[in-house]
């Protein structure tokens, strides 16, 4: 009688742990921090996919459920393609998976898609470039995941094996309850879906970290390092600008009579005010001058938006 009721307080406690997170809504209110993460995870890979082609891609997070390991790998068909995330500091394993639409879509922004194409849909197994691919994202997803979790759990991320080679005994087996991540990618030319698997046993141990409310100041309050990389990639940022020396109106028929050769009469002068323009907007007044025998502008100021349109009132 005694081994029985030893035998039952473990499978009494399993119930217990899966009753606290029966759903994925339990995740988010118990855990905020979760979301908090994947949701800058996201942010960042949507980034670098946008760096790869001239088509917009966006990765939206899309939520948390809960499930099984065996629940991200599909029935066995080559619908999904899975792999494991080592997290050191964790002592634990992540399952990520990607659906045959999401690499479809990599390897259309990778190779220069430009969405003019309908969406590549053949159901067939995926090819070794393809896979390659998918390695690719999903080392890419581990440098980024290490950053976004890195203020509230630090831990570095390294993946586990091959794509297609998960071992689910590494996450507690087949039916081992997880938290799943959802995670749609939208292009013009498709999309596809991503899932990240947590364990329920990590996020038990690792409920002290995720349980802290979001700082009242938001995300970027919550991670002053993730403020300095974003200001660093806004600063690294290349703009064209533009030099305007004198605008002219001119009716369209003088313009439909403008010969080759023809000389053009301005009104400004070597003290004139030269204007810089950037992405079409007034920024900055300069001076012409010489240095080195090349032009060069040198900033006087910037462009006063507020007395800019007053002048122009007054002059009108």
């Amino acid at each position: 009688m005694g081994d029985t009721a030893t035998s039952a307080r473990p499978a009494s406690h399993r119930d217990a742990l899966a009753a606290i997170f029966r759903c994925g809504a339990a995740y988010a209110e118990r855990l905020p921090m979760l979301p908090v993460a994947l949701e800058r995870a996201a942010i960042a890979l949507t980034e670098e996919l946008r760096a790869l082609s001239a088509q917009a891609a966006e990765l939206r997070y899309r939520g948390l459920d809960s499930g099984h390991a065996a629940d991200l790998l599909g029935s066995g068909d080559g619908a999904r393609l899975a792999g494991l995330l080592h997290a050191a500091a964790w002592d634990a394993h992540l399952l990520v998976s990607f659906d045959r639409d999401f690499i479809y879509t990599c390897v259309d922004l990778v190779f220069g898609g430009d969405g003019s194409q309908p969406p590549y849909a053949e159901t067939r197994p995926l090819s070794r470039t393809e896979v390659r691919i998918a390695d690719m994202v999903l080392a890419r997803l581990a440098s980024l995941l290490e950053r976004a979790f890195a203020p509230i759990a630090p831990t570095s991320f390294a993946a586990a094996a091959e794509l297609g080679r998960a071992d689910l005994d590494r996450l507690g087996g087949r039916e081992a309850p997880l938290a799943m991540a959802r995670f749609r990618l939208e292009a013009a030319n498709g999309g596809g879906e991503m899932r990240i698997a947590v364990p329920d046993a990590v996020l038990t141990a690792l409920k002290p970290a995720f349980a802290r409310p979001p700082p009242p100041g938001g995300m970027g309050a919550a991670d002053p390092g993730w403020t300095r990389q974003m200001s660093s990639e806004i600063n690294r940022t290349r703009l064209a600008m533009r030099a305007v020396l004198e605008e002219r109106r001119r009716p369209l028929a003088e313009l439909a009579a403008l010969r080759v050769g023809q000389i053009l009469p301005l009104d400004a002068t070597p003290r004139s005010r030269v204007r810089i323009d950037c992405n079409g907007e007034p920024l900055l007044w300069c001076e012409v001058g010489q240095s080195s025998g090349v032009h060069t502008l040198r900033v006087h100021g910037f462009v006063d938006r507020e007395q800019e349109f007053m002048d122009g009132l007054l002059s009108g």
